[in-house]
């Protein structure tokens, strides 16, 4: 094989590594359903969101009970009004897998009676695709709360609660060994 035609698979495999998205838990509590009327409204799903950096072709998982939850997609004017009546589209499944296709806004609801006037819903904003990497990855900003008297020397931080994983991280890893083997063979110069 030609070292430019390797040259080019390489730079096709390192892309397509590049541009892969993320599984993210709604709600990030792995071991719990995270899509459910919310216990107060010191802690809701947008309260997350708002702290979860999200981006083109990432996919959003719901866990819930498929007995008596649901998750409907809708527009901004139903999610407003909790109108549950004109979906764009319905899940029942209890374990919802989402891709976010495109930049902007995605709104949820439950598809439950009264759950979403509950606060069972859900805005997640994905970042356009002409952010810089270094804004994609970024952590997303937390509020610090100090007491009156606190020590100037220690800051503290709040934990993040958002449970991502990398879709295809095996192959990922993979990839980059077989590219690292090429390259200590010689086989790209």
């Amino acid at each position: 094989m030609s070292s430019s035609l390797m040259m080019c698979c390489c730079l096709l495999l390192l892309f397509s590594l590049l541009s892969e998205g993320r599984e993210i838990l709604v709600g990030g509590k792995s071991n719990t359903w995270s899509w459910k009327v919310p216990e107060s409204t010191e802690e809701t799903l947008n309260h997350w969101s708002e702290r979860t950096r999200f981006k083109i072709g990432d996919t959003l998982l719901w866990k819930y009970n498929a007995e008596n939850d649901s998750v409907l997609q809708v527009k901004e004017k139903d999610y407003e009004r909790c109108d549950r009546s004109e979906p764009m589209r319905g899940y029942k499944d209890g374990h919802t897998k989402i891709e976010l296709k495109r930049s902007g806004p995605f709104y949820f609801i439950s598809g439950e009676e009264g759950h979403c006037q509950r606060g069972e819903k859900l805005r997640v904003v994905v970042l356009s695709p002409n952010h810089s990497k270094s804004v994609v990855d970024a952590p997303a900003p937390v509020d610090i709360v100090l007491s009156p008297n606190h020590n100037k020397s220690s800051v503290v931080t709040a934990p993040s609660n958002a449970h991502i994983t990398n879709k295809g991280s095996l192959n990922r890893a993979c990839s980059l060994l077989l590219l690292l083997l090429l390259l200590s063979l010689g086989l790209l110069v």
